[in-house]
């Protein structure tokens, strides 16, 4: 098991903890209780290489546009970048 220290923005914090609050009072009778670094924990330890390039990717190039290059020169070809449609803005609609 890897050990990780990192700082976290407090409104992330909060939205995991304000999660663990909302669990616990689901499920009032888990013994111990559900804890806020469980949570964040388990949202770590379910992803795979693939989807979080593939996460990764997709907010770059809405950052930068789909014709640019990849920003991370990690993310390639084996990691499914291009397997995966990129979804493209809708188009802007006036009000009727």
């Amino acid at each position: 098991m890897i050990t990780l220290t990192l700082q976290i923005p407090e409104s992330v914090y909060a939205e995991f903890a304000s999660a663990a609050d909302q669990l616990n009072g689901r499920f009032s009778s888990a013994n111990p209780p559900i804890e806020t670094k469980s949570l964040m924990a388990f949202a770590l330890a379910r992803h795979e290489s693939a989807d979080l390039c593939g996460q990764f990717d997709l907010a770059l190039r809405l950052v930068q546009g789909p014709t640019e290059p990849p920003f991370n020169p990690v993310l390639s070809e084996p990691f499914g970048r291009d397997s995966r449609p990129v979804p493209t803005p809708p188009a802007h609609q006036e009000a009727a």
